[in-house]
């Protein structure tokens, strides 16, 4: 069975095709795609344009990639999320053995709860009316949307926020937690703008590769994140202060975010949690934060936060 994956050389591909019992076939752009994945089998092909004829051995689908950057314009975030996904789904329509398109979506597609909705948000749920905080969200809703009306066999994997493997700490995408971790680290902040009873459901990249993998044997979606264990803002602070050796933040709501925080500080006021019953059923259950936190802190110090990029075996 042939897999073929995209994304595989951002965070989540890349630990999704190391745990494929077989290399995939990577859908990389550009053309020194092949120099990228020196060891994979590799087919040149841009999202952005024209996706060639796919191999009619391909049985499933691992869509990764996306643009994960939340201050994109908004038809610029579409480029990828939305219209890169309908190009694919289009090509994936004309495999003839095709049996999982497994969707790589967000669980923030449950942006900011209407009044109506409670501050749960289910593995079938969707549309509920809500708002989003930036285009991100916006748009991987609608590629969401546009993937469950495709009629193709296809399950939704909806990660919380990743960070830095179980095992290693290891990541190559220092963005949402890193970037106030890191003002942390380096006695910057004293006050944080946040609610300090936000939930912050935060996951390591291992734990979403592994309910990844349980997707393509499994239909509907699936959430990759914390849930009901999630940490509020205050309890994360306060384990993160003391691993780091600095003074617990105070919360102040009111207070700006420091200049490069501010895309990430709508983080910092969900009161949403969300359901995983589908997914534990599955036995995937994500370690808790504090016994892998260390780990992705020591990382995050040693790759100098993405200044120094260290290889997957570090």
């Amino acid at each position: 069975m042939t897999v073929l994956l995209t994304g595989a050389t951002g965070f989540l591909g890349t630990i999704v095709a190391a745990r494929l019992p077989a290399p995939p076939l990577c859908l990389v752009r550009g053309p020194d795609a092949q120099a990228r994945l020196p060891e994979a089998r590799v087919l040149a092909a841009d999202l952005l344009g024209c996706i060639p004829p796919l191999p009619h051995d391909v049985r499933t689908i691992v869509h990764c990639a996306a643009d994960v950057a939340f201050d994109r314009p908004l038809e610029d975030a579409r480029a990828i999320n939305f219209e890169g996904t309908r190009r694919l789904l289009a090509a994936a329509a004309e495999l003839p053995a095709l049996e999982r398109f497994v969707h790589v979506s967000t669980a923030y597609v449950a942006g900011i709860s209407a009044s109506t909705h409670p501050d749960v948000f289910g593995e079938d749920d969707l549309d509920v009316g809500q708002r989003f905080r930036n285009t991100y969200e916006q748009t991987k809703f609608e590629a969401e949307r546009l993937v469950r009306t495709s009629g193709l066999p296809v399950t939704v994997v909806r990660p919380s926020i990743v960070v830095g493997d179980s095992a290693t700490g290891w990541t190559n995408s220092f963005n949402v937690l890193y970037a106030p971790l890191r003002a942390l680290a380096r006695g910057l902040v004293d006050e944080i703008p946040a609610d300090s009873n936000a939930l912050v459901d935060v996951v390591p990249v291992d734990h979403v590769a592994d309910v990844v993998l349980a997707a393509m044997k499994t239909e509907g979606t699936l959430h990759a994140v914390a849930g009901d264990a999630a940490p509020t803002a205050g309890e994360l602070a306060a384990l993160a202060a003391g691993l780091l050796g600095r003074p617990a933040p105070r919360f102040a709501p009111e207070v700006e975010p420091p200049g490069g925080l501010e895309v990430y500080a709508p983080y910092f006021t969900v009161r949403t949690r969300f359901d995983a019953r589908r997914t534990r059923s599955l036995g995937l259950t994500p370690p808790a934060l504090a016994d892998y936190l260390p780990r992705v802190l020591d990382f995050a110090e040693r790759a100098r936060w993405g200044k120094r990029p260290l290889p997957l075996a570090a």
